[in-house]
């Protein structure tokens, strides 16, 4: 896919998840809907027009290139030694997560217990381990994907998988919950297949937002998480009585 190609496809996804349609859009822009497919199938856009367009996705046509280059296909799964190591350095460990949510390394040292020296030190660490490609003004390209496939039996899930869940579930906790169900019933292959289609919809459009969401300012947004765990299930409670 040529670069062109791709901003109009990551400006179709800003769109679809900001829930924005091609009728809106050509509304706000004072077009028939008609030029505005037109636009996006002949990917033939004027800077002037593109610059509308992002406007009014509150972007800016630098945040649009900046998405479309991290829509390039990266591995979202470590090798086993980068996770070790991110497993044993829990300071390492932090550090990476924030700077793949969107944190500058100058926002990291200013808000957390991580001084510039350290900061310098675990760009190095995560350049050495190819996690991260460092460049000159400590600019930093990302060699994985967003959101990382974490090894079913790895370090990272074997160390930290059960205190992750713990903690996300606690109802006690003060952080605030925004959705919490939970359902049981019987259902057939055909909707198991069904479901499983819309749980991995949602995430790909959960990330969509995030992605585009990083272009904001930090106290503009909150950090969140979705969890979904969907399996074969009966409560311990009913085979208790079980024959």
């Amino acid at each position: 896919m040529n670069q062109t190609a791709r901003i109009i496809s990551t400006l179709k996804k800003c769109l679809k998840a900001k829930d924005i349609t091609y009728r809106q859009l050509a509304r706000e822009l004072s077009l028939s809907e008609a030029s505005i497919k037109r636009l996006f199938f002949e990917q033939s856009f004027s800077l002037k027009r593109l610059e509308e367009v992002c406007h009014f996705l509150n972007l800016s046509i630098h945040d649009l290139v900046q998405l479309s280059e991290k829509a390039k296909k990266l591995p979202s799964i470590l090798t086993v030694e980068q996770e070790t190591a991110l497993a044993d350095n829990p300071k390492l460990l932090v550090f990476f997560y924030l700077l793949r949510n969107g944190r500058k390394p100058e926002s990291i040292v200013r808000n957390y217990k991580i001084s510039t020296k350290e900061s310098l030190q675990l760009l190095l660490e995560l350049d050495r381990l190819k996690i991260i490609a460092l460049y000159p003004d400590n600019r930093v390209v990302f060699l994985t994907e967003k959101n990382i496939d974490w090894r079913k039996k790895g370090p990272i899930r074997t160390r930290y998988q059960q205190r992750i869940y713990q903690e996300f579930l606690d109802d006690s906790s003060e952080q605030q919950i925004f959705s919490l169900s939970f359902e049981t019933g019987k259902i057939s292959e055909g909707s198991r297949e069904v479901m499983l289609k819309k749980i991995n919809r949602l995430f790909k459009e959960y990330v969509e937002l995030i992605e585009i969401d990083e272009t904001l300012p930090s106290e503009k947004t909150l950090p969140t998480g979705l969890m979904i765990n969907f399996r074969a299930w009966v409560f311990s409670l009913v085979n208790d009585f079980k024959r």
